[in-house]
């Protein structure tokens, strides 16, 4: 993975799942500015609403590399869209523009 790809990183101990854009990869772990999964769909709500008040908003945050299961890359699959084409497809904007 590469600074600036947009990625889901699953992690453990707590399980969560995170969409955001890779800031940086070390060997102590990954630095991504996101949300978490569950949080996806309100978000992209509150910005198609063009909500002024945004109560959701991404973060930058470190996880340790014992803490990541997997790293991968968000991409349609097939005629599954990826988060990246779900946001662009409700809110009129690419994710990667808001998670800069």
């Amino acid at each position: 993975m590469e600074k600036g790809t947009v990625a889901i990183v699953n992690l453990q101990n707590p399980r969560e799942k995170v969409i955001g854009i890779i800031h940086e990869v070390l060997p102590a772990g990954i630095v991504i500015r996101g949300i978490d999964v569950n949080s996806f769909q309100d978000w992209a709500g509150q910005l198609a609403k063009d909500d002024s008040a945004h109560v959701i908003c991404p973060t930058t945050m470190f996880f340790p590399m014992h803490r990541v299961i997997r790293c991968y890359e968000d991409e349609d699959m097939g005629d599954v869209p990826s988060f990246s084409t779900q946001f662009a497809n409700r809110t009129g904007k690419p994710i990667r523009d808001l998670l800069q």
